[in-house]
C-alpha cells in the first residue's frame, strides 16, 4: 500500500511538472539526448571568467575536425548530435592563446559540459595549449563509463562483459566464469540488460542456471567505443530493467585508416597454481583477432570491421577437497566409488572423478558503417555474429565436475540508427534484430550424489536443454527544444519468439546416503518425462514515453516523465488441465496480467551545478520502473500443464538406468500462475554528490535504494494438508521419511494431497527485494601518464525469495510455508547480499610513441551468505526439496556445542532453527597486473597476469548437521519424530575449488598503424 501511495503521488507530480514545463516561458535549454547519441556544450571564458562570444570552437575526433560552431552571447558553443566516444574540443580567437581540451567523453543520453578558459596572447601565436578536459555529464541517466584503454585492459576473455569489474558497484563473478554481473541490485543476473547502440540485445540464459553471470560473447572489446555500467537508470527512455544495464556503443571508423591485429598465448603451466591444475594439464590457450577502420569519404562516411578467434582451455581442480568429514573413512574414497560403480552398474566413472579441462572455442565478427548527412544527421548500421562451443563447462553450483557436458551457442545481431534534428527538434530512430541459440548437451551418466560424503559424479541435473530467441525491436523518440524545456516523446515495439526446451531432472537424479548404500544400490531416484511437444511462445511489448527536461535556472535542471509498458503474452500458451480442475477446483491456465499489467512508470530527477563550473554537482532521481514477465516461468507453466510425468523410486534402484521403465509414476507435474500475477516493478531512488577536490581529481559519493515487488514466489499446491508430523525440533514433516545411510527422503506420494499429481507449483506475485547501496569513488589523473580509479561500495539486500541460486525449482519452496514462531522464515537476508565490494585500478602510460605502460587492478567482495542446513540431497521435512532445510542448532545434537563455539553465526542462534542466510562464505579477492612495451611502428609486447594474488574459493560445506548413518529415525514420548543427527566438523570448509585460476598471458598487438 505504501508503494502504491508513493507511486500515485509521484505520478501526479510528474504530470504537473510536464504541464507546467510546456506553459513556462523559454530560456536557454540544453538539448535532450537519446540512447544512441549525446551532446557537447562548451563554455568559453577569458581569464577573468567573462564569457567570450564569436569564438571558433571545433569538435575533433582522432585528429580530424568534425564540426565547427561559434559561441553565442553567453560564450556557449553547442554540438547537439554527437555519437558517444572520446573527442577533443579546440577553441580559437584572435588575440588569445588557442586551447585544445582532450579527453572530452560523450555518453549516450547525456550532455557533456566543459569550460574553456582563453588567455590573451600577442601575435604571433604558433602553438596550441593542450589541456585535459574536466567534463560534467548532465542528463537523467547515471552510471560509470569506460573508454579507450579502460575497455581493452584486463581482457581475460575478449568480450565486453568483464569491463564492469573496474567498478565496485558491479557485483562481478569470482568463480572463474565470465560475465558483467553475478548479481545486480541484489537480484539474479537474469534481471539485468544489455543495450548496444540504444537497442536491447539478447542475454539468452538457461533458467536452470540462475547464478550464471550475464555475458555477451558477440560484443568484443575492440568493437566498442564506450561501455557504461548503469545500476540505477531512471530515465523514461531506458527499457524496464530491475537490475543493472550494461550500455555499449559500437565502434566507428575514424578519419584515417587503422589496422590493429593482436594475438595472445597462455598455458596452465605458465605460472598456474598446482591446486587449480592437479591433473598437470598444459591447457594452452590462444586468442587472436584484428580490428580495422577508416574513412569512405572524409568528414562524411566511415567503416569499421573486426574479427577474432579464441580457444581457451582452463583446467579444473579435484572434484572434492581431501580431508573432509564424510560418512566413510576409506582412505581412497574416489577409488572405492569407482569400484562400486563398476560392480553395481558395470559403469566406468573415471572421467567424473578426475579433474576436467574446460574448453571455450569460437569466434565472432562485426562491422559498422557510418554516414553523416550534414552536421546534425547521423546514420549508422551494424551487424555481427558469434558462434562458440564449450566442453566440460562449469554448470552452476552443482557439485559435479562438468565432464561430458557440452554447449553449442550462436548469436546474430544487427541494428540501424538514425539521429537527426535542428535547433528546434531532434529525432532518434532505432531498429534492431537478433537471433540467439543455446544447445546444452548433458553427460551420458545421470547425476549421482553420495549425500553423506558431499560427493557427486555424472552429469548436471539441469541438463540437457535447448533455447531459442528471435526478436525485432523498433523505437522512435522525438525531442522538441522549447527554450528552457526539452520535451521528449516516443514509443517502442518489441516482438520476441522464444523456445525453452528444458525439463528440470529430465536426465534423472540418483541420490545415495553414502558409499555403503551406493554399493548396495539403495537410495532415491527422480526423473521428469515429457509427453507433449515444447511450445513456441510469441511475446509483444509496447512502450510509450513522455519526458521533459527543464533548465529552471542556469545551475538547476529538472527532469520529469512517465513511461507506459504493456506486455502481451500468447493466450493459448497454457492448456487447461481438466483433471486438476476437477480435484482442486483451480484453473491452471491463467496468464500473468489477466487482471492488471502494472506497466505505469513515472520518473523525476534533478541536476544541480551551483557554481556553473562543474566542480561541485548534485544529482538525484526517483522512478518507478516496470519490468518484464519471467519468460522462463511462462515456458515452465506452458510445459508443466499436464504434459510432464514424474517418476520416482526409493529403496533398491536400477542405477544408472533411467527412462519410463524405471521407478513408478508419481503423477503429473503442474506449474501455474495465480490470479493476481502482474508485471514486476522496482522503485528506484538515487542521490550522488561529485566534487572536484583537486586538479583532475574527482570524488563521488552516491546513495541508492531500490525496492522491487511483484516478484514470483513459489509454493506447492499439492503438499499434503491437515495435520502433519512434527519433528523434535518443532519442524513440520510433510511426508513419511525414509533413511538410507546419510540420506533422508520422503516415501513416494506420501507428501501429496492428490495422488494423481506430483508437485503442483503455484506462482504468485508476492515476492519482494529491498536493496540499499552507498559508494565512494575517487578518480584521479595525476598526469597524462598516471591515473587511479578507486571505489568502494557497501550494500544490504533483504527479500523473501529463498533458493534463488539453486537450479531445482523445488529449492525455492519455503520449508515453513505456514510460518515459524509466528513469523515468516523466508523474510531475511537475500541470497545475493554482498555488503562490501572494492575495485581499484592504477595505471601508468608512456609519454612518447614508445615506452612501457603498466596497470594493476585489485578486486574484493564479501562472501555469499548461506543457511546452515544439511548436505545436499537431504529432505529433512519431506516437502520434495533436497536443498531447502535449515538446521536446528540444538545442544542435544552430538558435537553441536563444540561446533557452535567455533562459529559465531551458530552460537548466536543456539536452541533454535537456523535463520535464513545467517552465515557467510569467506571473502574473495584478486590482483591482476598488465604491462605493455611499445617498441616501434605501434607494435607492443604485452604481459598480463590474472589473479596473481587470489583467494581460494568455490563450493563450501554449508551443512551444520549430518544424518548419522549408524542411527535411525525414532519417535519420542511426545510423538515427535527424532532424526538421527550429528554435528558436522567440516562445516564451513571448502568442498570443491571454483575460483579464478592464475593465468600468465603473453601477446603482441598493434596499437597504432
Amino acid at each position: 500500500m505504501l508503494i502504491q501511495l508513493i507511486t500515485r503521488h509521484v505520478a501526479s507530480a510528474a504530470l504537473l511538472v510536464l504541464g507546467a514545463a510546456v506553459c513556462c516561458l523559454p530560456i536557454n535549454a540544453l538539448a535532450g539526448q537519446s540512447l544512441s547519441v549525446g551532446g557537447v556544450v562548451a563554455t568559453v571564458v577569458d581569464e577573468r571568467g567573462t564569457p567570450l562570444q564569436e569564438v571558433t570552437v571545433t569538435l575533433e575526433r582522432s585528429g580530424a575536425a568534425l564540426q565547427t560552431v561559434t559561441t553565442d552571447r553567453s560564450g556557449i558553443a553547442t554540438f547537439a548530435v554527437v555519437a558517444p566516444g572520446s573527442y577533443a574540443v579546440l577553441a580559437e580567437e584572435f588575440g588569445y592563446q588557442p586551447v585544445r581540451m582532450r579527453g572530452v567523453t560523450v555518453v549516450s543520453a547525456s550532455t557533456s559540459h566543459l569550460t574553456i578558459r582563453l588567455v590573451r596572447r600577442p601575435p604571433p601565436i604558433t602553438s596550441v595549449d593542450e589541456q585535459s578536459a574536466n567534463v560534467t555529464l548532465v542528463g537523467s541517466a547515471t552510471g560509470h563509463a569506460a573508454t579507450a584503454e579502460e575497455i581493452t585492459r584486463f581482457d581475460r576473455r575478449h568480450d565486453i562483459s568483464g569491463v564492469a569489474e573496474m567498478f565496485a558497484e558491479a557485483a562481478a563473478p569470482r568463480d572463474g566464469r565470465q560475465g558483467f554481473v553475478a548479481s545486480a541490485n541484489g537480484l539474479r543476473p537474469a534481471f539485468s540488460s544489455l543495450i548496444v547502440d540504444g537497442v536491447r540485445e539478447a542475454l539468452l540464459r538457461h533458467p536452470g542456471l540462475p547464478d550464471e553471470p550475464a555475458s555477451a560473447p558477440l560484443f568484443a572489446r575492440d568493437g566498442v567505443d564506450q561501455v557504461s555500467y548503469v545500476g540505477f537508470g531512471t530515465s523514461a527512455e531506458w527499457p524496464g530493467t530491475l537490475g543493472a544495464i550494461l550500455d555499449a556503443q559500437s565502434r566507428r571508423g575514424g578519419e584515417r585508416l587503422t589496422i590493429q591485429p593482436w594475438v595472445t598465448f597462455s598455458g596452465a603451466k605458465l605460472g598456474g597454481r598446482t591446486a587449480d591444475n592437479p591433473g598437470d594439464s598444459s591447457a594452452m590457450s590462444v586468442q587472436g583477432g584484428v580490428a580495422m577502420g577508416g574513412p569512405i569519404k572524409h568528414d562524411t562516411a566511415s567503416w569499421f570491421i573486426r574479427a577474432e578467434y579464441q580457444q581457451l582451455r582452463q583446467p579444473s581442480a579435484n572434484s572434492f577437497e581431501p580431508g573432509l568429514a564424510t560418512a566413510d573413512t576409506v582412505a581412497d574414497l574416489a577409488g572405492a566409488v569407482r569400484a562400486a560403480a563398476q560392480s553395481l552398474g558395470r559403469t566406468d566413472v573415471s572421467r567424473w572423478l578426475a579433474p576436467a579441462v574446460r574448453t571455450w572455442q569460437g569466434g565472432s565478427g562485426a562491422g559498422r558503417l557510418d554516414w553523416r548527412f550534414g552536421p546534425r544527421t547521423l546514420f549508422a548500421v551494424r551487424a555481427g555474429g558469434a558462434a562458440w562451443s564449450e566442453d566440460n563447462p562449469q554448470v552452476g553450483s552443482e557439485p559435479v565436475n562438468g565432464a561430458g557436458s557440452h554447449l553449442k551457442a550462436q548469436d546474430i545481431s544487427a541494428a540501424a540508427t538514425l539521429a537527426t534534428g535542428s535547433d528546434a527538434w531532434t529525432s532518434d530512430t532505432r531498429l534492431g534484430v537478433h537471433v540467439s541459440k543455446r544447445d546444452w548437451i548433458g553427460a551420458t551418466l545421470p547425476f549421482t550424489g553420495l549425500t553423506g560424503d558431499a560427493f557427486a559424479i555424472g552429469g548436471a541435473v539441469i541438463l540437457p536443454g535447448s533455447f531459442r530467441e528471435t526478436a525485432a525491436d523498433f523505437s522512435e523518440t522525438v525531442a522538441l527544444h522549447l527554450g528552457a524545456h526539452t520535451v521528449k516523446a516516443g514509443g517502442a515495439v518489441l516482438h520476441r519468439q522464444v523456445t525453452y526446451d528444458w525439463l528440470p531432472g529430465s536426465a534423472g537424479r540418483f541420490l545415495f546416503g553414502d558409499l555403503p548404500t551406493f554399493t548396495a544400490g539403495r537410495g532415491a531416484f527422480y526423473q521428469t518425462l515429457r509427453t507433449t511437444p515444447t511450445p513456441d511462445l510469441g511475446i509483444n511489448d509496447l512502450s510509450v514515453l513522455v519526458e521533459d527536461s527543464w533548465q529552471a535556472t542556469p545551475a538547476l535542471q529538472l527532469f520529469g516523465g512517465v513511461r507506459l509498458d504493456h506486455e502481451s503474452l500468447p493466450a493459448d500458451a497454457i492448456t487447461f488441465n481438466a483433471a486438476w480442475g476437477r480435484v482442486a477446483n483451480v484453473k491452471n491456465n491463467l496468464l500473468p496480467g489477466t487482471t492488471k499489467s502494472g506497466g505505469f512508470g513515472p520518473r523525476a530527477g534533478f541536476f544541480w551545478d551551483p557554481s556553473g563550473s562543474g566542480r561541485t554537482t548534485l544529482r538525484g532521481a526517483f522512478g518507478v520502473v516496470p519490468g518484464q514477465y519471467d519468460l522462463a516461468a511462462l515456458a515452465e507453466a506452458a510445459q508443466f500443464d499436464g504434459g510432464v510425468e514424474v517418476r520416482r523410486a526409493t529403496g533398491t534402484l536400477a542405477w544408472p538406468q533411467v527412462g519410463p521403465a524405471i521407478g513408478t509414476s508419481a503423477g503429473q507435474a503442474l506449474t501455474m500462475f495465480g490470479p493476481d500475477v502482474r508485471l514486476p516493478r522496482a522503485v528506484k531512488t538515487d542521490l550522488s554528490l561529485s566534487q572536484q577536490v583537486a586538479t583532475a581529481t574527482t570524488l563521488t559519493i552516491a546513495l541508492g535504494y531500490r525496492h522491487s515487488d511483484y516478484l514470483l514466489q513459489r509454493q506447492d499446491l499439492n503438499r499434503v494438508g491437515g495435520d502433519v508430523t512434527i519433528g523434535s525440533d518443532k519442524r513440520p514433516i510433510y511426508g513419511s521419511l525414509e533413511q538410507y545411510g546419510g540420506l533422508l527422503t520422503a516415501a513416494v506420494a506420501s507428501n501429496r494431497r492428490f495422488p494423481e499429481f506430483d508437485f503442483v507449483y503455484g506462482l504468485s506475485s508476492t515476492g519482494y527485494n529491498d536493496y540499499y547501496e552507498a559508494s565512494v569513488t575517487l578518480e584521479r589523473r595525476l598526469s597524462q601518464q598516471f591515473g587511479a580509479l578507486l571505489s568502494y561500495t557497501y550494500s544490504r539486500t533483504t527479500d523473501n525469495l529463498p533458493g534463488e541460486l539453486s537450479a531445482d525449482p523445488a529449492d525455492r519452496l519455503s520449508p515453513f510455508p505456514d510460518g515459524l514462531n509466528g513469523a515468516r522464515w523466508e523474510d531475511g537476508r537475500s541470497d545475493f547480499d554482498i555488503p562490501h565490494r572494492v575495485a581499484a585500478t592504477l595505471t601508468y602510460g608512456a609519454a612518447g610513441r614508445t615506452g612501457l605502460s603498466l596497470a594493476a587492478r585489485f578486486r574484493y567482495r564479501s562472501g555469499l551468505p548461506f543457511t546452515p542446513g544439511f548436505r545436499s540431497g537431504v529432505d529433512a521435512n519431506g516437502d520434495g526439496s533436497v536443498n531447502n532445510d535449515p538446521a536446528f542448532v540444538g545442544s542435544a545434537i552430538p558435537g553441536m556445542t563444540e561446533l557452535s563455539g567455533a562459529h559465531a553465526c551458530l552460537a548466536s542462534q543456539a536452541g533454535a532453527i537456523a535463520a535464513r542466510n545467517s552465515c557467510r562464505d569467506p571473502a574473495v579477492h584478486a590482483l591482476d597486473l598488465h604491462a605493455a612495451l611499445t617498441i616501434s611502428h605501434g607494435w607492443a609486447l604485452t604481459l598480463d597476469g590474472f589473479s596473481i594474488l587470489g583467494s581460494t574459493t568455490g563450493l563450501y560445506d554449508h551443512a551444520a548437521v549430518l544424518v548419522n548413518p549408524k542411527g535411525s529415525i525414532t519417535i519420542d514420548a511426545s510423538g515427535h519424530t527424532v532424526l538421527p543427527l550429528i554435528a558436522n566438523p567440516s562445516f564451513g570448509q571448502l568442498l570443491s575449488r571454483r575460483g579464478e585460476p592464475r593465468i600468465i598471458r603473453v601477446g603482441i598487438r598493434m596499437e597504432k598503424w
